[in-house]
């Protein structure tokens, strides 16, 4: 078997886990980005055949230290996707808390920083 092919979920170590970095979920959300903009998402996932592009791709960035099975990198999907609902729903459900682009910081149209600071001060 190639080294960098993706492994069912039975040959993959339970206690063979990886540590997520920003750089590998900054990756594996561009290939899966790339995959979106290609028009190969179904639904709201991909085929098999996409999954398994993706995993050969990512596998060849963490082998041999580690090897992604299709089920791992589904798994890490919705975790990223409950995350953002999560983030999303703090921005945007009328919480007053936003995002500054520019200045990469909370906003908040209530003032509830202000009071925070003067009860932490």
């Amino acid at each position: 078997m190639d080294p960098i092919s993706p492994i069912s979920s039975a040959q993959a170590s339970r206690s063979d886990k990886i540590v997520w970095t920003s750089y590998l979920e900054h990756i594996f959300i561009e290939f899966m980005h790339e995959e979106y903009i290609s028009n190969r998402l179904q639904s709201s996932t991909f085929s098999p055949s996409v999954w398994t592009r993706i995993c050969e791709r990512m596998n060849a960035i963490v082998y041999p230290s580690h090897v992604f099975t299709i089920d791992q990198l589904k798994g890490k999907l919705n975790r990223v996707r409950r995350a953002w609902r999560c983030m999303n729903d703090i921005l945007n459900r009328g919480t007053g808390w936003g995002w500054d682009s520019e200045r990469n910081t909370i906003t908040d149209d209530a003032g509830r920083l202000d009071e925070l600071y003067r009860v932490q001060i």
